[in-house]
């Protein structure tokens, strides 16, 4: 079931979805929201090891129209047992800190709400992620957006589903040719779930074939799981999936991330 729904393509690494439920067209109010997490990880001594992530998700809700942005940056670094020993000696120490992981993304979406449950949206941004083989890749969605279940009860399941076509710019590493132009057909599902006030569960599955060559496709995920700690804190524990069935040439087809975060509300 859940890839005959996803069964379409993937907006390559957008992991973006409106998951915010359409309001009345009478509503005038605004509606802002902005958030940021923050984690990390560090080890010294035997190892040296450090990792920092930083996120940012805003959005901006009136009448029948809506603003949302979401990006961030993950970077690592690390100090190398070069002639693999398994252990640093002093000469490696001395080496210094060598970069191994290194990923900005950005995206700005737009929505225009038809009516309680469903809208249009238009969306672009992108990523840069050497690790991954990609210099930069830009891309530009539009598309269908429908609540398929949930309302006005916040504790209750909430399942979105959304439908639409990408354009992609890649420039991948090391390439001396122009970069590729990839058109592809979009689906996203996404599930969010309360428990209670203080927890709640997400799950967001986006898949994108190529409409040149469907063997091509890309299939993103991110499950995570939220306790709210205050009116203004929560940690987040993250799972994410990006999936190329055809990567760029001597790089891996899944990278996965384990992500534990700390989200403080601006407002």
């Amino acid at each position: 079931m859940w890839w005959f729904l996803v069964g379409a393509a993937l907006a390559s690494d957008s992991e973006f979805a409106g998951t915010e439920e359409p309001g009345s067209a009478a509503e005038e109010e605004v509606d802002t929201d902005l958030s940021l997490e923050l984690g990390g990880m560090w080890t010294l001594g035997n190892t040296d090891i450090r990792t920092l992530t930083v996120q940012y998700d805003g959005s901006q809700r009136w009448d029948q129209h809506k603003v949302s942005t979401k990006g961030g940056s993950i970077t690592g670094s690390s100090l190398v047992d070069s002639n693999t020993d398994g252990r640093l000696d002093e000469s490696e120490r001395a080496a210094g800190r060598v970069e191994t992981s290194h990923r900005q993304e950005g995206w700005l979406r737009y929505d225009r709400y038809l009516g309680d449950r469903d809208s249009f949206y238009g969306l672009a941004g992108g990523f840069s992620d050497p690790y991954a083989g990609y210099d930069s890749r830009f891309n530009a969605q539009v598309g269908y957006s429908y609540l398929l279940v949930g309302g006005e009860d916040e504790t209750g399941p909430r399942v979105i589903g959304e439908l639409g076509v990408d354009g992609a710019r890649e420039d991948t590493v090391g390439s001396t040719i122009d970069p590729d132009i990839v058109y592809a057909a979009r689906a996203l599902i996404s599930l969010e779930m309360a428990f209670e006030e203080a927890i709640s569960f997400g799950e967001q599955v986006e898949s994108l074939v190529s409409v040149q060559e469907p063997e091509d496709t890309r299939v993103n995920s991110e499950t995570s799981l939220t306790a709210k700690l205050s009116d203004i804190c929560a940690v987040k524990l993250s799972y994410r999936v990006n999936f190329d069935t055809q990567p760029v040439e001597g790089f891996a087809k899944t990278d996965q991330t384990g992500l534990v975060t700390v989200i403080t509300s601006i407002f």
